[in-house]
């Protein structure tokens, strides 16, 4: 592939291509649903960090606020509590991990047709 370059040095092919996605982008409008995913990973992903903290430190005190002891079987429900919170992380974590996947691969497909059809525009002669 040839690159011409200007006096900036910058690739003119570079500029053409980022001219060429800005003229492709087009606004998902209300229903993107990848900003959606992403946001409600996000959301996921920090209410289950606080969620499993806040279980993880109330685990770790023998008392309750009235000062008696705490229960077994309220020492349990905190652990099972703790582990529901992590869950909910993880599902957070795969849900921005997805949307980011499906992100990148849209531009690097919009890239590869980009580039194809400049390959083809020389082949051709155009």
């Amino acid at each position: 592939m040839s690159d011409t370059t200007d006096a900036t040095g910058e690739s003119t092919r570079l500029e053409d291509f980022h001219q060429e996605v800005g003229k492709l982008r087009a606004s998902g409008g209300r229903a993107n649903p990848d900003r959606w995913v992403f946001r409600i990973g996000l959301i996921l992903t920090i209410a289950g960090m606080a969620f499993t903290v806040a279980s993880y430190i109330l685990t770790g005190q023998p008392y309750d606020t009235e000062g008696t002891t705490l229960h077994q079987s309220n020492h349990l429900d905190l652990i099972v509590s703790a582990i529901f919170g992590l869950s909910l992380t993880f599902i957070g974590l795969v849900m921005i991990a997805v949307s980011s996947f499906k992100r990148f691969m849209r531009y690097w497909l919009v890239r590869l047709v980009y580039e194809y059809r400049e390959q083809t525009d020389r082949v051709v002669g155009r």
